[in-house]
């Protein structure tokens, strides 16, 4: 009898803009189109890296699902770390220049431990 075993990815790569609002606790999930979905389970704690820093943060993993590009709202920009729907909607855009509407982003929603 064979059986697999999960190894999840150790780190998560971040833009190095978003080390101080995840370290204090205001950028709590991170938004990853279906082909940039990340290799994790929910309790995993992985390391945040973020190129051009030396600093690393570790965060734990609370919860995975996803939702369509139109159906993001408030509660995600505020996770995200945004003031408003629009400027997460267009940081998205910026980053995932050919995102549609219908596209699907997976959320994973996290804590630093």
């Amino acid at each position: 009898m064979s059986y697999v075993v999960h190894e999840s990815q150790s780190e998560i790569k971040f833009n190095k803009e978003y080390y101080p609002v995840i370290r204090d606790g205001v950028k709590t999930q991170t938004l990853r189109i279906a082909r940039k979905r990340l290799d994790v389970q929910e309790g995993d704690i992985v390391t945040a890296v973020f190129p051009g820093l030396e600093d690393t943060l570790n965060i734990k993993i609370l919860k995975i699902g996803y939702k369509q590009f139109k159906s993001l709202n408030l509660d995600d920009a505020v996770r995200e770390g945004y003031d408003s729907l629009a400027d997460l909607k267009n940081d998205l855009i910026k980053i995932y220049p050919l995102i549609t509407r219908f596209d699907r982003l997976y959320y994973y929603q996290f804590m630093v431990v």
